[in-house]
């Protein structure tokens, strides 16, 4: 996998044309994580158990790819050498955490939707958020998170899921449960929105102050983030019930991303398309993943105009359910198939898998995705208009 050295500068101007559907020379290539054997193939190193970082970040650079969305590593040893355990990340995170286990330290494990209401009640209003939130603090934590990426220059860095959230996967907390979480969305709407606008205002008061540091710094106008809503057949909660308590607060905490103008990458699980008009009201005008083997039709979301007008960019979709345990000549398919959609729509496109490759995935497949990803050469001449 010999390549052409290139530079943060080359990369990452290929990266924002990509997004802003501007001409690029090739797509952009977005790396998850690989697998332990297909590293050890790349990089000709047995040694990445003891040094993880060093070898996994050697295999990135020698594949050629031009960004990285998260720091996640084969058998998550990012959980020993990723941002999360070499920074202090609490200019980022919601106090609403906090509140949650203080809860749960004096209630126990919730038992019922009512438990849930309870703990709701006991989240501050939302013009309180301030008081939790520093501006100065989340702009130095934002640099940080930055500085810490630098390692992998010249491979563009972008911090997944750092940003200022409004996090609707609660259910996923061993202290709250699925049962208890949306049951409690469909009997207490009104003190599930507290929650929400909660998190909406501080949120947004986050974003703000990181939309200010990437504007003062100059840093890339990207984030990545996301927030699984969805199963195979839609969301988790009726949609009518997330446009009540939801989808409201979670426009306020993208407001200040969009208004300066800062482009927002959302992660999609799941088969979105049924929230799709609330995600673009919000302000998104990217999507990253695409279970279309799980019935998301990432051709019908390609063809929804967002809110500034534009079609969304896209980040995938090389299937790593489906389509990484095929062939090598099937991957070069899938990936011609996403050349010939950023020709059709004049750019948009970033290949990516559609999420981490996993471990038992064929070696051989893994080499293949990025040789062939790397290779792409799209034809502009051929837009038909859109």
């Amino acid at each position: 996998m010999k390549n052409k050295k290139e530079t943060y500068g080359e990369k990452r101007e290929r990266v924002m044309n990509a997004v802003e559907f501007k001409t690029v020379d090739r797509l952009p290539v977005q790396g998850w994580n690989g697998t332990k054997a297909a590293i050890a193939r790349i990089t000709g190193r047995d040694d990445y158990l003891s040094h993880p970082k060093e070898v996994f970040t050697e295999a990135l650079k020698i594949s050629n790819i031009d960004m990285l969305l998260q720091f996640v590593l084969p058998d998550r040893l990012d959980r020993i050498c990723g941002p999360g355990a070499e920074l202090n990340l609490s200019g980022l995170n919601t106090a609403v955490f906090k509140i949650l286990q203080d809860w749960a330290d004096k209630h126990g494990k919730m038992k019922t939707p009512e438990d849930f209401r309870d703990f709701c009640l006991t989240v501050p209003s939302a013009d309180k958020a301030k008081d939790f939130v520093s501006a100065d603090k989340t702009e130095n934590t934002w640099l940080a998170l930055d500085k810490w990426g630098e390692f992998l220059s010249p491979i563009v860095w972008v911090p997944g899921h750092r940003c200022g959230k409004v996090s609707w996967m609660w259910y996923t907390s061993s202290s709250v449960g699925y049962e208890n979480y949306l049951m409690a969305h469909i009997l207490y709407p009104e003190i599930v929105k507290k929650l929400f606008a909660f998190l909406g205002e501080e949120a947004r008061l986050i974003n703000a102050a990181i939309a200010r540091t990437i504007k003062k710094h100059g840093l890339i106008p990207l984030i990545y983030w996301g927030e699984d809503i969805c199963d195979n057949s839609g969301p988790l909660c009726s949609p009518s019930i997330l446009r009540n308590v939801y989808f409201p607060h979670l426009k306020r905490a993208i407001e200040p991303i969009a208004e300066a103008g800062i482009h927002l990458l959302w992660h999609s699980d799941g088969n979105i398309l049924p929230i799709m008009p609330e995600l673009i009201d919000c302000g998104i005008d990217g999507f990253q993943g695409f279970e279309e083997d799980k019935g998301m039709d990432m051709l019908k979301l390609s063809e929804t105009r967002c809110r500034n007008n534009r079609l969304p960019f896209l980040c995938g979709s090389i299937n790593v359910t489906t389509t990484m345990y095929t062939t090598p000549e099937k991957i070069r398919e899938d990936i011609g198939r996403m050349v010939s959609l950023s020709e059709k729509r004049h750019g948009g496109v970033i290949i990516s898998t559609s999420s981490t490759i996993m471990e038992n995935t064929p070696v051989e497949n893994v080499l293949a995705f990025y040789r062939y990803a790397v290779q792409t050469k799209p034809d502009y001449s051929k837009r038909k208009g859109e």
